[in-house]
């Protein structure tokens, strides 16, 4: 495959901390913008309490958390099975190219 060389420590601590910052700035704009707008009356009546683990309310207007997580939660196990089992038919047919099929 080649010759791979490690990076050293104080490139990677700072790779890191640019990461972790970045996320906690993104996260605080969030934040940020869904306490400004708690308190509007366009969105009383679609939100209602769910999010417990933060604290926060969740939306009920939209269409697709409404769609997956009501009607497909009976069949997720299902539908992850069939592509655990696709992956692994498709591994044993052509090794060579799953890399390249399945990353896609």
């Amino acid at each position: 495959m080649g010759i791979k060389a490690a990076l050293p420590r104080y490139e990677l601590y700072l790779y890191t901390a640019v990461l972790a910052g970045a996320m906690i700035w993104a996260g605080s704009w969030i934040f940020e913008a869904s306490s400004e707008n708690v308190g509007r009356k366009a969105f009383k009546e679609s939100v209602k309490p769910g999010w417990h683990y933060f604290g926060r309310k969740m939306d009920v207007a939209d269409f697709e958390w409404i769609m997956w997580f009501s009607t497909f939660r009976n069949h997720i196990l299902f539908a992850l099975t069939g592509h655990v089992i696709f992956a692994k038919i498709f591994t044993l047919i052509a090794p060579k190219v799953r890399a390249c099929v399945l990353n896609t």
